[in-house]
């Protein structure tokens, strides 16, 4: 699904709802940007998730169907912008008219989206009640957007509202052409059936008086002869007939000169050509339902002269390209269902883009007819084709370029998120950027364990070399780094030479002690292993303990997610009465300790800790990982 799509939804949730309600969707759907690209594409699972989520975000009773149902008109309402207002006005006068002509809007936004991936809707019947529409669709589940499309379309443009729970689809089929469904929409739709009404010779008509005038002597108008089926195919020398049973019974002039008689006349339709647009097969029932579609036909037009006999019937026509590869003839027009006859009429002209397409099909000007479009969009194209080319090619550039632009703007948002996060917790970050404020932030939290470490000889190191002294602590801090990453902790600051971490918040949880008790022996473990095998003379003292604390982000330049309370002032206070290479734990902690398997912890004793007298603390010594 193209950005276009997410653009209204988000511009409509925003007015309706507020930006809060907008950002908080996408962060929950977790969409990592505030914003959608108009030309790139994505996927559509987002549009279910959006409204999942939106279903319990707003909380207002409505279902993920409904939502989906508000986001379909959500596009017709965000639709001025793209300057879609005019093109929905102009399909016609009456909502059955737009219902008609919906495929020709998908058409003419394809050129914009070359990639969209577009239902296909038709009429298939028509009373004063309503319509039932074929609805094919590569996507499942996107119907409740359809209706809220075409309601928003039928009260906006039309003055008039599908009546609610009417809307009831019945699925036909699903193929490689997709999912299809045969709905019923119910409407008011008196007024077409009475135009129509007229429009087929009625004379008395009760809800449309206004349309009939009173006859006179000069609206009499004499009896025209029939027309000969032989002028007819010359006014339209590319149309087909065909019976029922799908069989060629007469051919336009032209193709009857590009197509021997044998080839076409007398052939089933299936057998020589395929239905394009839209996409179904070929069968009597679905032709005749396409009473006001815009078909595609293709037929295959073989290389050799005696089944092209075109070449030798018209003398001066240039020389045909020598390779052996089967021509295209691409048909469009319209099925005509001439009930008298019993057979469908396909008024078509070729589609025909340039000179070299008229080469190829061995066609000159004068073999298109005077009364179409044809010759005029040949020679158009001829003229404007390279200036098409180089502007497509240009918007093709720039479209690249936009998608690569994107692409980076991606990847330096991920970056700064990255960045951001090493400095503060990531849910503290989306509640700033939903504007909250820092002191806001500020939890109380009833337990956590908060551990310190202090580099004890990094002084001597200092003195002899300061420079060596700060790649020494680089290498150290770096590898702490790469041992939380393993654990459920948070690092809160490095100041000096001390390595503050915390377990238990920002989320909370209860092995807040244990985790903090792998880290602490993987530091210890750590610094062991770089001694040895660097060489690098750096001892570190590790303290750690638990209680309750409180955490919040505070100021707004430079800010950082601190913590306050005796319980880190106690942490503090363990790590520096700890000894090099020993790792100090509280009672507090250890008791909380005791609940895990595999730690195993040795008494220190009695200890003298500034500001808090006499504590009884432990040493912790290793973890055994208890047997499976």
């Amino acid at each position: 699904m193209y950005g276009l799509i997410f653009e209204t939804i988000g511009s409509i949730i925003q007015a309706d709802y507020g930006n809060d309600v907008w950002l908080s969707l996408l962060e929950k759907v977790e969409y990592q940007n505030t914003t959608f690209c108009t030309h790139s594409i994505y996927s559509e699972d987002l549009a279910i998730k959006m409204a999942n989520v939106a279903a319990n975000l707003i909380a207002d009773g409505s279902t993920p169907q409904d939502f989906l149902t508000y986001f379909g008109r959500c596009f017709i309402r965000a639709a001025g912008p793209f300057k879609y207002e005019t093109l929905i006005k102009r399909c016609g006068r009456f909502f059955c008219n737009f219902l008609s002509g919906i495929d020709s809007v998908h058409l003419h936004m394809k050129y914009r989206y070359p990639k969209m991936d577009h239902p296909f809707i038709y009429v298939l019947e028509e009373d004063a009640d309503g319509v039932v529409i074929h609805y094919r669709t590569s996507r499942i589940g996107f119907y409740p957007y359809l209706y809220g499309l075409l309601d928003q379309v039928a009260t906006d443009f039309y003055g008039i509202r599908l009546a609610a729970g009417t809307f009831s689809q019945n699925t036909y089929g699903n193929s490689e052409m997709g999912y299809q469904y045969r709905i019923r929409i119910n409407f008011d739709n008196r007024d077409y059936m009475a135009c129509k009404t007229i429009e087929h010779g009625a004379m008395a008509l009760e809800r449309k008086a206004n349309f009939l005038t009173s006859t006179t002597a000069n609206d009499y108008q004499e009896p025209l002869p029939q027309l000969s089926s032989s002028i007819l195919l010359q006014l339209f020398p590319f149309c087909l007939i065909f019976s029922s049973d799908l069989k060629i019974i007469a051919v336009g002039c032209q193709l009857r000169l590009m197509f021997s008689r044998r080839m076409l006349i007398g052939q089933i339709l299936p057998d020589v050509a395929r239905l394009r647009r839209p996409r179904l097969n070929l069968t009597w029932d679905n032709l005749v339902t396409l009473q006001r579609v815009a078909c595609e036909l293709e037929m295959m037009l073989a290389r050799n002269t005696e089944e092209y006999p075109l070449s030798k019937v018209c003398k001066t026509m240039p020389d045909e390209p020598k390779n052996d590869q089967p021509r295209r003839l691409l048909l469009r027009g319209e099925m005509r269902h001439m009930k008298d006859w019993q057979a469908i009429m396909y008024l078509c002209n070729p589609l025909i883009d340039n000179m070299e397409d008229m080469y190829e099909l061995g066609l000159s000007i004068g073999d298109l007819s005077l009364h179409g479009h044809s010759r005029e969009l040949v020679m158009t194209a001829q003229q404007h084709n390279s200036s098409l080319e180089d502007l497509y090619e240009r918007a093709e550039e720039r479209a690249k370029e936009l998608h690569n632009t994107h692409d980076l703007l991606d990847e330096w948002k991920r970056r700064g998120d990255e960045l951001l996060y090493s400095m503060i917790p990531e849910s503290i970050a989306k509640s700033l950027r939903r504007g909250k404020e820092p002191v806001d932030t500020c939890e109380a939290f009833e337990c956590i364990t908060a551990s310190f470490v202090e580099m004890t000889n990094i002084d001597d190191i200092m003195i002899k070399s300061a420079l060596e002294a700060v790649s020494c602590m680089n290498a150290v801090f770096s590898g702490l780094d790469k041992v939380i990453d393993q654990h459920n902790v948070y690092k809160v600051e490095t100041i000096g030479k001390v390595y503050m971490v915390v377990g238990g918040a920002p989320t909370k949880n209860d092995t807040h002690v244990k985790d903090v008790c792998m880290v602490a022996l993987g530091f210890r473990d750590l610094l062991n292993e770089l001694s040895a095998n660097s060489g690098m003379p750096v001892e570190i003292r590790i303290g750690l303990h638990s209680g309750p604390a409180v955490a919040g982000l505070l100021g707004r330049k430079k800010p950082r997610y601190s913590f306050f309370g005796d319980t880190i002032n106690t942490a503090a206070r363990m790590q520096t009465t700890s000894l090099p290479g020993r790792i100090q734990i509280s009672s507090v902690s250890y008791n909380l300790l005791k609940s895990f398997v595999g730690f195993d912890c040795k008494i220190r004793g009695t200890v003298i800790v500034k500001g808090k007298g006499e504590m009884e603390t432990y040493w912790l010594l290793r973890y055994r990982s208890p047997p499976r």
